[in-house]
């Protein structure tokens, strides 16, 4: 043990720093003081990693950068990286100005930290934790990789039956709204990104937004190829996101199918404050093409919703209403339906190559808005159909669904809807021609129970022969093993 240290160990740090020093400016073995200086150095930003000691701080560790150790003397360089965040763990919780952060990102802004350890997430995460204390955070996670990060930070965190983003799914999002959101970003920050987006989405399938930020990278360059290619597949997986619908809307160069994605847009489920921005778009859209009765339904809905949550109402917004197309349009619609059927073929588009299942409309939830399907024993379900006065109980309807399984257990979710002339299977769906007989208490028509009192109001008797059209129920509504729904009963001549 050298002098030096023998000085640390007995907690004489000014002494062990002044020789170490005296000793290098001597050129008595470089490197071996160099070791030793570090080590003290280490020792004295443990001891400053403080606030109120950042000035202190800076000067050590400015001073250790100076002597440039070896990179092979890894320990040494890690020790120091661990005071470092120790000392950003500090500066959070004392919520220090900005000038601080910034000036210790930019000194660090050369480290090279060790891949796939605890001293990377350690730093990488007390760095993000900064981000509401300085700007210059971003730019250190995006010099050292979020790639770098062990893989069980990317794995999905449930906490108390919720799930939480990750500390790479975290630092992965914040980079790429960084990049992304940016007027002109860099082709070398652009580049970086989707390097970074492929990586985490072939190794770790459960991040979810990686093609939404490769669909707007790509745009950022003018890619509008692979942009498209990007959002399509992050469509087919979270259709219900509005953000990607009015990001296929910008990308899309066709004007008709701009108005598709943002009249999808503006029916997705999400608080009416957030789809202000795609409603204000489309209502420029619409007033462009004189389809007047659309942008006055549209803009109502705007100002609605800008009162509600207190926003500014500019006077140029106000005047809009006193133009002379908008006084004269007389016509109201039913603006939700309206984009809902202008909407249906952009989502189309995206699912044309889900395969289509035949079902059959066999009940309207008018309160909910919800059209009630079958398609077999096991494959049922609901779709918001906005009220379509186009939609009735016994329509054939081509169904392109996603199954989705949950603690609740396996729902179908619609993705794209269509009415069809194509029957679905005979085992939910029967027509039948047959004499109406009394078993018990219960009439029948073949094996379909059915309605007596309103068969009898139409006219007909026990044994008269008849035709039914019925729809098997989901057997999960009723404890029964089949419960038939009468769509129509009409007599039969012989």
């Amino acid at each position: 043990m050298s002098v030096i240290d023998e000085l640390r160990k007995d907690g004489e740090l000014i002494q062990a720093y002044e020789l170490a020093r005296l000793r290098l400016l001597k050129n008595t073995t470089p490197d071996l003081v160099k070791k030793d200086l570090s080590r003290v150095l280490t020792d004295l930003l443990q001891q400053n990693c403080f606030v109120s000691c950042a000035d202190q701080f800076f000067s050590y560790l400015e001073e250790f950068y100076h002597l440039n150790v070896p990179l092979g003397d890894s320990v040494i360089h890690e020790n120091i990286m661990w005071q470092v965040g120790k000392f950003i763990k500090e500066l959070n919780r004392a919520e220090a100005p900005s000038e601080i952060f910034d000036r210790l990102y930019k000194t660090i802004s050369h480290v090279q930290l060790p891949s796939q350890t605890s001293l990377f997430t350690f730093i990488s995460s007390s760095v993000l934790e900064s981000q509401e204390l300085n700007k210059s955070y971003v730019r250190f996670l995006i010099n050292i990789g979020v790639r770098h990060l062990p893989a069980n930070h990317f794995l999905a965190l449930n906490e108390d039956g919720e799930k939480k983003a990750s500390l790479g799914e975290l630092i992965l999002l914040c980079i790429a709204k960084h990049i992304t959101n940016q007027d002109k970003p860099s082709s070398e920050d652009i580049s970086y990104l989707l390097e970074e987006l492929s990586f985490v989405g072939e190794n770790y399938k459960n991040i979810p937004y990686i093609n939404y930020y490769k669909a707007k990278a790509y745009q950022a360059i003018g890619d509008i190829k692979n942009s498209e290619i990007s959002i399509l597949n992050y469509l087919k997986k979270r259709s219900k996101e509005y953000l990607a619908w009015e990001l296929l809307a910008d990308i899309s160069e066709n004007k008709e199918r701009k108005i598709q994605a943002l009249c999808k847009t503006v029916i997705s489920h999400t608080r009416p404050g957030q789809l202000i921005r795609s409603q204000t778009k489309l209502f420029h859209l619409f007033v462009k093409d004189k389809e007047f009765s659309v942008a006055k339904a549209i803009y109502q809905v705007i100002s609605s919703s800008k009162r509600e949550l207190g926003k500014n109402i500019t006077e140029d917004w106000k005047a809009i209403s006193k133009e002379i197309w908008f006084e004269n349009v007389k016509r109201d619609i039913h603006l939700w339906n309206f984009c809902y059927k202008r909407s249906n073929p952009i989502v189309s588009y995206v699912f044309n190559d889900w395969t289509a299942q035949n079902g059959i409309i066999y009940g309207l939830n008018v309160t909910k808005d919800l059209a009630e399907f079958v398609v077999s024993d096991d494959v049922h379900g609901a779709f918001k159909y906005f009220g379509d006065k186009d939609m009735k109980v016994g329509d054939f309807v081509s169904l392109k669904l996603q199954r989705v399984a949950n603690h609740e257990g396996i729902k179908y979710k619609v993705l794209h809807n269509e009415k069809t002339k194509n029957r679905p299977k005979r085992n939910v769906y029967k027509v039948l021609e047959d004499e109406i007989r009394l078993e018990g208490n219960n009439h029948f028509v073949g094996l379909v129970p059915i309605n007596f009192d309103y068969a009898e109001s139409k006219g007909m008797k026990v044994g008269q022969l008849v035709r039914v059209k019925a729809v098997k129920l989901p057997s999960s509504r009723f404890k029964e093993s089949a419960k038939w729904k009468v769509l129509q009963i009409s007599t039969v001549s012989k």
